[in-house]
């Protein structure tokens, strides 16, 4: 296995569909990590016009392990957050852990 980096992007307000589908959300990461998949998941803050960490969430990242691109597409594909509307696009990249 090797691993993929989700990088996803939210729309403009996305706080609502972040509360409905949170729970759905993170329960597929922990199940990832029960597996030993996850290397790290986390939301990306949103930021003001002068790069100050402001309220809310631009996006996510996730970092595990698939068998290939296809199937870390797939598995992205499936987030709940995408069926709530949370995500505007999400894009999945080879990762090559270093450190």
């Amino acid at each position: 296995m090797d691993y993929f980096a989700i990088v996803s992007f939210d729309v403009a307000d996305s706080t609502d569909g972040r509360a409905k589908a949170g729970e759905e959300h993170r329960q597929r990461l922990h199940d990832l990590q029960a597996e030993g998949r996850l290397l790290t998941a986390g939301p990306l803050p949103s930021t003001d016009a002068y790069g100050q960490i402001a309220e809310g969430y631009q996006g996510s990242i996730i970092i595990a392990a698939f068998e290939n691109l296809d199937a870390a597409r797939q598995w992205a594909n499936m987030d709940p957050y995408n069926a709530a509307g949370v995500y505007m696009e999400s894009s999945v990249y080879p990762y090559k852990q270093v450190f």
